[in-house]
């Protein structure tokens, strides 16, 4: 009955040493994940659009570049609340992304509100989007350290 119970005590031991490696490969995985999104984000240029300034040119160019940069920060942001870990920690990071969000609409919308019926409009706004996606990319980069898991 003795060995029994040590049998089973060690069994459950591997067992859950197991689950701890694999969790630990997952998160390994995630953070890589998220590395791969951050990188794909930043390997492309600091002025995409330059190119052709005239304002439909780069309204369309600014418009791509502004969803291919969504994409990855939604992705990675889905990559960070995989490796987060606890449920305090997720909490707090989906309020401040939905907080982040808001502010990215707001500040981008401030300015811009006197050139309602300008040309001007539409370019500052996908540009303002587009730099507080990527600052937002790098501050949160910043806080979990993403260096740590493999590119």
């Amino acid at each position: 009955m003795t060995s029994m119970r040590v049998t089973s005590a060690l069994l459950a031991i591997v067992f859950l040493c197991s689950l701890k490696a694999l969790c630990q490969s997952d998160t390994a995985q995630d953070g890589a994940s998220a590395n791969r999104e951050y990188a794909a984000v930043f390997a492309r240029s600091e002025n995409p659009c330059s190119a052709d300034y005239a304002t439909v040119p780069y309204v369309q160019c600014m418009d791509k570049e502004l969803a291919f940069v969504q994409q990855h920060l939604d992705a990675f942001v889905e990559d960070l609340r995989k490796i987060v870990t606890s449920p305090e920690e997720l909490a707090s990071l989906n309020r401040a992304d939905t907080a982040w969000r808001t502010y990215r609409e707001s500040i981008c919308a401030l300015p811009y509100k006197r050139f309602a019926d300008g040309t001007a409009k539409a370019p500052m706004s996908a540009e303002c989007q587009w730099n507080q996606d990527r600052a937002y990319m790098k501050q949160l980069n910043g806080l979990y350290i993403l260096s740590q898991f493999p590119k």
